[in-house]
């Protein structure tokens, strides 16, 4: 599934900034409150810089009036030149150092915010089922941890900056306020026309951020997918094509940088032309003001100083402001995200799963996913303690679903699973969990060392039986021929391993569990008669005394199975053993024959051979 394309409500994620700010703010406060005074310090220093320019020039050059005038009677007026200029250089001095540690601070803490937020967005994501993963594409979530947590510690550290540079606006209005309040009154509200396009600008830049996210997380996953998928790309000549594609996507991702870039852009010329328009009016009606005897020179050139002044925090301020709306995508995607409720969690009154598993049954169970056609209709089995159940079925009958409603990855949409007589949603998940093993046709091996990967579901393990685990899997000579033994790190997918030994080591880690419950979902069907023969002897330790469910494409490893349930469209049609499955089901008899005859094959197999849409079953290459 992917994020919407189009802008949610402005407010819902202002509302997430704001609320996000006051939680780090409740955790953070001292850290806050240094901030917040070298800002409130550093606005005082652009006061006096405006003040002193004033006294220099009219105290000192001018006037002999003031402060400043007292100052030159006292010391000599080159003497009270120098001091006035130490003043202001030393307060020059003060604002950058103040302007250097509320930078530091303010970037130390947007980054301890971006930290949480990835920590807690990791955390909430793996809160979630596996029915909101299978409907997320990985370029968007990967987008999501990396690219939108730092977009959105971005958005919330533009705000800051928005409030510091508002700060020394502030500022510097106070100044011109007290320099000549009546020049203030008809040359600052020009600075308020800048307000008038924008919420326009606003507009386009959310809107624009949208699409931004959109084209970037589609060609995050175009390239996931082609680093997935480069052998198939090579074996079939695809470079080509593929480039071509990826090409567009980055086209089309760059053609909507441009287009915000060009907003920004057209929001800084605006800016800029009215700033020289409270210039050029500061400097007419100035001019008359002196003429008329209203305003001195000198405090028209300290006003001056400070109009042109301001417009530098008032561009920064804008700039940040815009920053904000740039990233809108970004913070609205993170909001939704930690507001994604699980939609299979425990119950308030959920129980702790106690006791040996005595009884696993299916009441009437149908299941179908969200939109889809129902995959599972009204299946009903029981399965009692220490059995080996089968199930078998043509694809798509719904095998691995059966599974996925056992390990709660999905609740039923009718009909109950129970587990020792009691509803799974019953259960504390953590306990289900405590209590079940899965070994699949695609295992997953971490990217950590080959020791880790077995201690995974058993981290309290010691050495002596993870290596007893890998033993029993038939894995420990294999790991142990490593450059570093069982402390060599594997790599994500187990890169330094066969397909038999990735699958090996999935069984040593169910092993060192010692789960009662035990789900294999087609565990050799990928491998080669030498690995599956392996990997077979090891399941066989493995499921010894073990409630387990089994998926098995090949029905010879089912032949000693206490029940086999016989899967087609969703329903049970044939339960029992081999023998009377083979005499009372059709449907298994079928595909027992089918695979007797693959396996009666000469050596080398058959080959299809014909033109067009007419393919015929031909003799085999030699």
């Amino acid at each position: 599934m992917a994020p919407s394309d189009t802008a949610a409500s402005p407010s819902s994620a202002r509302d997430f900034v704001w609320q996000e700010g006051r939680a780090f703010a409740r955790t953070q406060w001292r850290m806050l409150a240094r901030f917040v005074s070298a800002s409130l310090c550093r606005t005082i220093t652009t006061v006096a810089v405006v003040l002193l320019i004033r006294d220099f020039l009219a105290g000192v050059l001018a006037e002999q009036q003031g402060l400043a005038a007292g100052l030159a009677r006292s010391i000599g007026q080159g003497a009270a030149l120098w001091v006035l200029a130490g003043l202001l250089l030393l307060t020059f001095i003060a604002g950058s150092v103040l302007a250097y540690h509320t930078q530091v601070v303010m970037q130390r803490l947007v980054r301890l915010l971006e930290l949480d937020l990835m920590q807690r967005l990791m955390r909430h994501l793996l809160t979630l089922p596996v029915s909101f993963f299978d409907r997320q594409r990985k370029g968007d979530l990967l987008d999501s941890v990396r690219q939108d947590v730092s977009r959105t510690r971005s958005a919330i550290a533009a705000s800051m900056e928005s409030a510091t540079y508002g700060a020394q606006v502030a500022g510097y209005l106070l100044s011109v306020v007290l320099l000549s309040p009546r020049l203030a009154l008809m040359s600052v509200p020009v600075l308020l026309v800048a307000a008038v396009p924008t919420r326009w600008i606003s507009r386009q830049l959310q809107r624009r951020s949208f699409a931004l996210r959109r084209h970037g997380y589609h060609l995050t996953d175009l390239l996931l997918q082609l680093l997935q998928g480069v052998r198939i790309v090579k074996i079939y000549a695809g470079e080509e094509a593929e480039t071509r594609n990826s090409i567009g996507r980055a086209r089309s991702y760059f053609a909507e940088l441009v287009a915000q870039v060009r907003v920004r852009a057209l929001g800084d010329v605006m800016l800029e032309s009215i700033a020289g328009l409270s210039v050029v009016i500061v400097t007419v009606m100035g001019g008359f003001e002196v003429m008329r005897g209203r305003m001195s020179f000198p405090g028209l050139v300290a006003f001056l100083v400070a109009i042109r002044a301001m417009h530098g925090p008032l561009n920064n301020a804008f700039s940040q402001f815009l920053e904000v709306q740039k990233n809108w995508a970004s913070v609205e995607r993170v909001r939704s995200l930690l507001a994604t409720e699980p939609e299979i969690r425990d119950r308030p009154d959920a129980v702790a799963l106690r006791g040996p598993i005595e009884t696993l049954r299916f009441d009437g169970v149908s299941f179908g996913y969200a939109g889809g056609p129902p995959i599972l209709k009204d299946l009903s089995l029981e399965v009692k303690a220490g059995q080996r159940v089968g199930i078998v079925g043509p694809s798509g009958a719904g095998k691995t679903t059966l599974v996925s409603l056992i390990a709660r990855f999905y609740d039923p949409t009718a009909g109950r699973v129970l587990l020792n007589g009691r509803d799974l949603r019953e259960y504390r998940l953590a306990d289900l969990y405590r209590h079940m093993a899965m070994v699949t046709q695609d295992p997953f091996v971490f990217g950590t060392s080959a020791r880790d990967n077995i201690r995974y579901g058993c981290p309290e393990a010691t050495d002596a039986e993870v290596e007893a685990a890998a033993r029993a899997a038939e894995i420990h000579d294999d790991l142990a021929a490593l450059p570093e033994g069982y402390d060599t790190v594997l790599g994500v997918g187990g890169r330094l391993l066969s397909g038999g030994q990735v699958q090996r080591l999935s069984v040593a880690r169910a092993l060192l569990k010692n789960a009662p419950l035990l789900m294999l979902d087609e565990a050799t069907s990928s491998l080669d008669s030498i690995s599956e023969v392996k990997v077979q002897a090891a399941l066989e330790r493995l499921m010894r005394g073990r409630t387990t469910i089994v998926i098995a494409h090949r029905l010879s490893t089912l032949r000693n199975a206490d029940i086999i349930v016989v899967l087609d469209d969703g329903r049970a049609v044939g339960l029992g053993c081999h023998d009377t499955l083979l005499r009372d089901c059709p449907l298994y008899r079928e595909l027992w024959e089918t695979q007797q005859f693959a396996q009666a094959l000469p050596a080398g197999g058959h080959v299809f051979r014909g033109e067009g849409d007419d393919l015929v079953l031909g003799e085999s290459i030699q």
